[in-house]
């Protein structure tokens, strides 16, 4: 699975990217996903928060986001990527009747 993420007003961590690695191998499970996955993490200074949004593309349904803040980065993953499971778990029972 290839992914790109897009920094903006934070500053690129090999930490948080092996983590979001780790976090986005649970979509292989997903046969009907297209291999590509697009992620921002943001970082906003005045609520001292981070925002997380990621894009992913499915077969024959076009494209699943989703979106999460928190005061971690890592937080702000987790809740993303969760978000995006649960949207691929719907889809799933679709694909399947």
């Amino acid at each position: 699975m290839t992914y790109t993420i897009r920094w903006k007003d934070c500053q690129k961590s090999n930490a948080v990217t092996s983590h979001f690695e780790s976090k986005i191998a649970r979509f292989e499970d997903f046969r009907f996903i297209l291999p590509e996955v697009k992620a921002e993490i943001v970082y906003y200074p005045k609520n001292q928060s981070f925002t997380t949004r990621i894009n992913l593309k499915v077969v024959k349904k076009g494209t699943i986001r989703a979106e999460a803040n928190a005061h971690d980065v890592l937080t702000s993953i987790n809740e993303a990527v969760d978000r995006i499971i649960d949207q691929l778990r719907r889809v799933k029972t679709q694909y399947e009747n």
